[in-house]
């Protein structure tokens, strides 16, 4: 049952049925043309041509219903996966070993007399290692700059002695007049020929050869060298100063010295004689 509406209550609005579809009006048909004027020219009807092209049918896309065109990427694209780092070879790579050949290269340039082997060792470590290869190239480098060092100061060195040693005294090789630079040390004579043409502190007078008959007789090798005193320095008197036999020559005064091979006179082992300067230079050439 429907009761009757109130007073200013709104009215239900009824239902309609739904409207028609309106049908476009009819192109309006132009008015005649006036009378006397002349007729409109035909419509133009477009140039004859090929048919447009047809739209290429969407690509299919698999698992997508084949004609569903997947999703938009994000913005930016997709995020690529990282680039693969392969290790790194070189020769701080924590992975590869030290040669041994720069190793021993290194060692044995620390090592007196082994500098050609060092120098060696190191030109094949430096083959041997670097980027890709075995560690320990500055220990290679190393070895080859310790070993020429070495190398050379041993050459130089070795030059020195000979011409030292060739240079060196000895009771067997001593001569008469040779100019010497004497150093006694507990008993030991170390004597160098420097010529007497540089400063010095000895000359050689004498060289003795004692016979069985000195040895038989118990003769000291001063006793032997004294015995010459008057032939290599006429009228020079000898005077002991101190326990040891001093003379005067040219107005200056210079000692006596003697040595040998052996501490004891012995026959056939020759016996140098020299005087040497108290004040440390034999100012002249003494012996005549």
């Amino acid at each position: 049952m429907t009761l009757p509406p109130y007073p200013g209550q709104p009215q239900p609005e009824e239902p309609q049925e739904p409207a028609a579809p309106e049908t476009p009006p009819a192109p309006a048909t132009p008015p005649p043309p006036p009378a006397g004027a002349p007729a409109p020219p035909p419509p133009v009807a477009p140039p004859a041509g090929p048919p447009p092209p047809a739209a290429p049918p969407a690509p299919a896309y698999p698992g997508m219903g084949g004609a569903t065109p997947p999703p938009p990427a994000p913005p930016g694209g997709p995020l690529a996966p990282p680039p693969a780092y392969q290790a790194y070879a070189g020769p701080n790579d924590g992975n590869a070993g030290y040669s041994a050949l720069a190793i021993a290269s290194f060692v044995c340039s620390l090592t007196c007399c082994l500098g050609i082997p060092a120098v060696i060792l190191g030109a094949i470590g430096i083959a041997r290692t670097g980027p890709g290869k075995a560690r320990g190239r500055w220990m290679a480098i190393t070895g080859i700059v310790l070993g020429v060092l070495g190398t050379v100061l041993l050459v130089i060195g070795a030059i020195a002695v000979f011409a030292v040693s060739d240079r060196v005294v000895t009771p067997e090789n001593a001569r008469a007049g040779q100019c010497v630079q004497a150093k006694t040390t507990d008993n030991t004579v170390t004597m160098v020929d420097l010529g007497c043409s540089v400063d010095h502190n000895g000359q050689i007078f004498a060289v003795v050869t004692p016979t069985a008959s000195d040895e038989a007789a118990d003769r000291t090798q001063m006793q032997l060298c004294l015995t010459r005193i008057a032939g290599a320095f006429p009228g020079a008197e000898v005077r002991a100063v101190d326990g040891a036999p001093r003379l005067n020559l040219h107005g200056e005064e210079v000692e006596v010295a003697a040595a040998s091979a052996h501490s004891a006179l012995q026959a056939g082992s020759p016996v140098a004689c020299w005087v040497e300067a108290t004040d440390g230079v034999l100012d002249d050439d003494v012996v005549d």
